[in-house]
């Protein structure tokens, strides 16, 4: 998996994800995003190989990189919801 392709998909993934959750600050973006491209070298990192992904810029290594910035980005708003009540 290449950089490029974790910058990518984590900076794609929390941009939406602000948007989505109708928090439009400029510190959220910068949050969301900052944990999904680290979610996405994670996923690079430890999932694509197990699966076989050959590094570089491809299309299963993009979708690989972007559900696990998804789902880092996930676990950490579970737990901030979770720790605020």
């Amino acid at each position: 998996m290449s950089i490029v392709t974790w910058l990518l998909a984590g900076g794609l993934v929390g941009w939406i994800a602000s948007y989505y959750m109708t928090n439009t600050r400029a510190e959220a973006i910068a949050f969301n995003v900052t944990v999904a491209v680290v979610g996405a070298a994670l996923a690079g990192l430890v999932v694509a190989p197990m699966l076989g992904v050959s590094p570089g810029l491809g299309t299963f290594g993009f979708i690989v990189s972007a559900c696990g910035g998804a789902a880092l980005l996930f676990c950490v708003h579970f737990v901030q919801q979770t720790v605020a009540r």
